[in-house]
């Protein structure tokens, strides 16, 4: 079993997470390439479409030789649940003319949430599922940042 965890520094606050690689074996082996070489660190927003998500835009340059840009679609999902992490990659150009490439990481921490974007239906790769002790932490975080604003987020591979 293999454990993300995901940090809150500014709160000393940690969420982990139990890697999907049964499931998802393509995203979860491009995620742990991402990881595994250090600590990440990066900036976590709120969602504005998909409800009770932060939403983690991974750099270009970290995910060139993940794998995960392109085909992988395993483990789909338009309905996450609290405590669902997903993965969505767009090519350049998808989103609004964006002219780079998007890696996202979907971090839902409440009920309701779908990945209805402007465009239609997106769904994203399961790929990792908060453990259930962290849940009401993770739900205290996304209120915060859903409050005050983006926030450094540190994710390391256990």
């Amino acid at each position: 079993m293999t454990i993300i965890e995901i940090e809150f520094p500014n709160h000393n606050v940690v969420v982990k997470a139990e890697l999907l690689e049964q499931q998802a074996p393509g995203t979860t082996e491009g995620i742990k390439k991402i990881l595994s070489k250090d600590r990440h660190e990066t900036t976590g927003k709120h969602a504005i479409y998909t409800g009770k998500e932060i939403s983690v835009q991974l750099p270009e340059e970290f995910c060139e030789e993940s794998g995960l840009g392109g085909d992988i679609k395993e483990n789909l999902t338009c309905f996450p649940q609290p405590g669902d992490i997903l993965f969505t990659y767009l090519p350049a150009f998808a989103w609004g003319g964006v002219p780079s490439q998007i890696f996202d990481i979907g971090i839902f921490y409440g009920k309701d949430a779908r990945t209805f974007f402007p465009m239609g239906w997106l769904p994203g790769n399961l790929f990792a599922r908060v453990i259930p002790e962290d849940l009401e932490k993770l739900a205290r975080m996304g209120q915060e940042i859903l409050l005050t604003g983006q926030q450094k987020l540190i994710f390391q591979i256990k």
